[in-house]
């Protein structure tokens, strides 16, 4: 099981580091896994009681889960769909992948319905849609389950799981899990179990909180070979300084690649603001800067090469001066396909 508290992210091939304000998605599929893909939401009423550990509505926390998810999905012709169990309904049906169609299908659900009477017949769910749906959906597909794991009604989860993999065998399970109890996190895990190198499990609360998670849950879901843009490092106007929000995001960075066999390239970029000369030693300095920060970190400096653009590969328009703002960054290059665990169950980083 690939645990988003313990993250192998087999499939990236570039992290780059750019702006908040991008019109693009972070996540940049090269090829894609699933041909089809449906959300499967828990709408019972264990959903709309308080997180145990986080003092919010689960449900609540689910949906802004899912509005992360959807912002990164990338729009390469998947048909995907959104239901729900406990009560069994169709919120949007199997239809080409659309963001916004997608975003309104999660906004239509209500997360202050009565919790009196609303048991959770997970297995009940997963059976009834794998009859109405998932068997004939075409393969390889995913169905990422949001759900806190409690199942106290109809058959065994575990076995209408199973139920579903043999009617589509391309099919496979990942979670988003609000689980707050032990039975809850067994259940979700032992779903994932059933395709252990493929199935995926994440907290929602780390959705929430660390975009890195976000990006990499829908890079390992959707795609085959992509890259990743994490946002919010770039550089002042003539500077090659670390700021405070970029530095936040190296050293999220820097966690996961410690311990990994890794080897990065840093690539340094400015905007159309002076001479090519200047800008090409500015780019370099930029580079050389991040490189900097990660050995600081204890990144070795052997496993990272540098490299400065200029001004010659701009993603914006440098006729604007947000465009010109948005074009001072640096990226990141995991120049060749590498396993790289993004470990966020260690002491350092315990994201729970």
């Amino acid at each position: 099981m690939k645990r988003f508290t313990l993250i192998s992210l087999v499939s990236i091939m570039l992290l780059a580091f750019a702006a908040t304000a991008m019109a693009d998605p972070p996540v940049v599929c090269q090829s894609t896994k699933v041909q089809s893909f449906d959300f499967l939401l828990d709408y019972s009423g264990s959903m709309m009681m308080f997180h145990k550990h986080k003092a919010e509505n689960k449900f609540k926390l689910a949906k802004e889960a899912l509005r992360r998810v959807n912002d990164r999905i990338p729009e390469l012709g998947y048909t995907g769909s959104i239901h729900t169990f406990a009560t069994n309904r169709e919120v949007v049906k199997q239809q080409t992948y659309n963001r916004a169609v997608f975003q309104k299908g999660f906004n239509s659900l209500n997360q202050t319905y009565e919790v009196f009477a609303r048991l959770t017949p997970m297995g009940n769910g997963i059976a009834h849609w794998t009859k109405a749906l998932y068997a004939s959906l075409p393969s390889p597909t995913a169905v990422i389950i949001v759900s806190d794991g409690e199942n106290n009604r109809g058959v065994d989860p575990l076995s209408a799981a199973q139920a579903a993999i043999a009617a589509n065998p391309g099919l496979v399970f990942h979670v988003i899990s609000l689980a707050d109890s032990p039975a809850g996190e067994a259940t979700l895990q032992a779903i994932v179990n059933l395709r252990p190198k493929e199935g995926v499990y994440v907290r929602a609360e780390n959705i929430i909180d660390h975009d890195i998670v976000a990006d990499g849950f829908v890079t390992e879901v959707f795609c085959a070979t992509g890259r990743i843009v994490l946002r919010s490092v770039q550089f002042a106007l003539g500077s090659a300084e670390i700021t405070r929000e970029s530095a936040a995001i190296l050293n999220e960075l820097a966690n996961i690649l410690k311990g990994s066999a890794a080897h990065v390239e840093v690539n340094g970029h400015t905007c159309s603001i002076g001479s090519d000369e200047s800008n090409q030693r500015l780019s370099e300095r930029r580079a050389a800067s991040v490189k900097h920060y990660l050995t600081t970190k204890g990144i070795p400096a052997a496993s990272i090469a540098t490299r400065g653009f200029g001004e010659m590969q701009p993603k914006f328009d440098n006729s604007t001066d947000e465009g010109r703002r948005l074009n001072r960054r640096a990226e990141i290059d995991f120049n060749r396909r590498q396993n790289i665990d993004f470990n966020y169950n260690r002491a350092d980083i315990d994201f729970k």
